[in-house]
């Protein structure tokens, strides 16, 4: 309890540093006027398409979950909305295991099995992050610290990818790895460990067909790009004076910092790190900061309504939301 409790102290100390950073030097009337000129249809137009990222996102978990029988691509999406409602209001980012829980309880498939199958998205989510950094290098010079930790990332990505497939293709030998650690540890615990790992890895399984791999890569492929459409729309929104793959270099660097501890709902670390990803083109902090205020603010309206909604719709409250986890 006291280690969580100084996790949160960190992540709200941390956002209200970035928040400081995001802040100095503005001047309100400038971020007003910004605010006024933008163009609610491309504002609206951006926000769709997130949902849509959302949508197709929804489609990835069903299909590595395909197995599940009775499991609709609706209840999908409906859990991965109230895990972001856990990550943008409760404490330390519990919102994959929130969902997983919840899923896992509801459709009697167990916890490991739908941790397995998250974890196979952010290692997808992982490598096409990386993968539209590269493109990006084409076209513009990446900072040299953001090309370090991308490396770390391709590396993780890659280990964890392959090492859960691995498992999955070998679940078979799972007895013998219980018969070594009985050795070691007591057998109860021995069984329960490699039973959670076989689960765990189960959400590799779909990954081991050439159709079904090419299908996971294709959906998480357009995650990021109707997410990416989505911020160009709002970059544009902003009448910012900045090239047309300014969104996309936006979107990498704000995902970036969901690696960087903060509050509930990245206050602080999102303004500060959309505004220096604008900084590349644009000196107006005013102009910048109108745009990082307003679409965290449309991104949180979304995912709060939409995840309030399922949330009452599944009779759960955050309550008791926070105990799942």
């Amino acid at each position: 309890m006291a280690r969580t409790s100084l996790k949160s102290w960190i992540g709200l100390a941390l956002s209200l540093l970035f928040l400081g950073l995001a802040l100095r030097n503005v001047e309100w009337s400038g971020v007003w006027s910004s605010w006024r000129a933008a163009r609610v249809d491309l504002l609206l137009l951006g926000t769709a398409l997130l949902v849509g990222s959302w949508v197709i996102a929804a489609f990835r978990w069903r299909l590595l979950l395909s197995g599940v029988a009775g499991l609709r691509v609706r209840d999908t999406f409906a859990f991965i909305l109230i895990g972001y409602l856990a990550n943008t209001v409760l404490p330390l980012r519990l919102g994959d295991l929130a969902r997983a829980s919840l899923i896992g309880r509801k459709k009697e498939l167990g916890i490991s099995r739908a941790l397995g199958s998250i974890a196979i998205e952010r290692l997808m989510d992982v490598l096409m992050l990386v993968a539209l950094t590269l493109a990006l290098m084409g076209v513009l010079e990446i900072p040299a610290p953001i090309q370090a930790g991308l490396t770390g990332m391709v590396a993780a990505g890659l280990v964890g990818l392959v090492g859960l497939m691995a498992v999955s293709l070998n679940r078979k030998h799972l007895p013998r790895l219980t018969a070594f650690l009985a050795k070691i540890v007591p057998h109860r615990l021995a069984d329960r460990g490699t039973t959670l790992l076989g689960n765990f890895s189960s959400g590799a399984d779909v990954l081991h067909r050439p159709t079904g791999f090419l299908s996971v890569v294709a959906l998480s492929a357009g995650v990021w790009l109707a997410a990416g459409m989505g911020t160009l729309a709002w970059v544009t929104a902003f009448h910012l004076d900045v090239p047309w793959y300014a969104g996309f270099f936006v979107l990498v660097m704000v995902n970036l910092g969901s690696a960087i501890p903060s509050s509930p709902g990245y206050i602080g670390v999102y303004h500060y790190l959309a505004m220096l990803a604008l900084s590349l083109w644009t000196p107006d902090r005013n102009a910048a900061l109108a745009y990082a205020i307003g679409t965290h603010a449309l991104n949180m309206l979304a995912n709060v309504g939409l995840g309030s909604f399922y949330l009452a719709r599944e009779g759960v409250s955050l309550r008791s939301l926070r105990t799942e986890t």
